[in-house]
C-alpha cells in the first residue's frame, strides 16, 4: 500500500503554493489554478481512500460507541432558529445550508404580479433556480416594534431540502442543531396565534425560551400550495 499513500505534491513546489519554482508548471496557463488539476484532485482522493492507522479506528470505535450510550432513546435532533420574537424549530434531517442574507438580496428575482406574501420570489443559487419564501407571513408572526429591532439581529438566509426541492427563508437568528427528547414536548397553548398553532407539534423549553416544533408535513405541504 505504499504507493497508494505517496502524494506526489507538486503544488507545494511547482504550483500555486510553491516555495523555490513558484508558478513554473506547464499545466498553470491552462488550468489557471492547481485545485483545477487532475493530479491536485487524485492527491485528495488518495487521502480519502488510504487505510486508517489502527490506533485512531480504537479511538473513533471508542467515542462513538460512548455517544450512542449517551443518547436517550426518543431524542429528537433539531435546528433551533428564530423570526421576530418567535423560536422555533424543525428537524435536522430537513436542513441544507445557511447563507447571507446580503448575499440572496442580491440575487432575489421578484415575480411580476403575484400578490401572494408568501412567495418572496426566485433565486438562483449555485447554478439553481430556488423560490424564497417568507415563513413569517405563512406562520402569522407578528413582526417586532422599532424598539424591538435595535436588539442585535444576524439576519441569515436557512435553506431546507425535501423531496419536492429546496426552500430558501430568511430568519432573524439561528442557534444550530440541539437535541430534544419528545418526553419534555407541551402541548401548545391556546395564546398561540392560530396560524402558528397550526403548524405547531409540540412546544419546549430550551435556554429558558418557548420554542415551537414545527409539523414539516404540513409545513412543506403548504408551502407547495402557496407558490401553485
Amino acid at each position: 500500500m505504499e504507493e497508494t499513500t505517496h502524494i506526489h505534491n507538486c503544488w507545494k513546489r511547482i504550483g500555486v503554493w510553491g516555495q523555490v519554482e513558484r508558478l513554473t508548471c506547464p499545466l498553470l496557463e491552462q488550468v489557471i489554478h492547481c485545485r483545477n488539476c487532475q493530479v491536485f484532485t487524485q492527491a485528495g482522493r488518495q487521502l480519502l481512500e488510504r487505510n486508517l492507522p489502527q490506533e485512531y479506528r480504537n479511538d473513533w470505535t471508542g467515542v462513538l460507541a460512548q455517544k450512542k450510550e449517551e443518547e436517550l432513546i426518543g431524542t429528537l435532533s433539531v435546528v433551533i432558529f428564530r423570526i421576530e420574537r418567535e423560536w422555533l424549530a424543525i428537524s435536522t434531517h430537513l436542513f441544507e445550508e445557511i447563507m447571507s442574507a446580503d448575499q440572496i438580496q442580491s440575487l432575489l428575482h421578484r415575480i411580476p404580479h403575484r400578490k401572494n406574501p408568501v412567495l418572496m420570489g426566485m433565486i438562483n443559487v449555485h447554478g439553481e433556480i430556488w423560490l424564497c419564501v417568507s415563513l413569517r407571513e405563512l406562520l402569522g408572526i407578528e413582526r417586532l416594534t422599532d424598539q424591538e429591532e435595535t436588539r442585535n439581529i444576524s439576519k441569515r438566509m436557512m435553506v431546507i431540502n425535501s423531496d419536492d426541492g429546496r426552500w430558501v427563508f430568511p430568519v432573524d437568528e439561528i442557534h444550530g442543531i440541539s437535541r430534544v427528547h419528545a418526553s419534555t414536548f407541551q402541548n401548545v397553548p391556546v395564546t398561540v396565534v392560530k396560524a402558528k398553532s397550526t403548524f405547531t407539534k409540540g412546544i419546549f423549553e430550551w435556554q429558558e425560551k418557548r420554542v415551537a416544533f414545527l409539523d414539516e408535513d404540513l409545513l412543506l405541504y403548504s408551502l407547495t400550495r402557496s407558490v401553485k
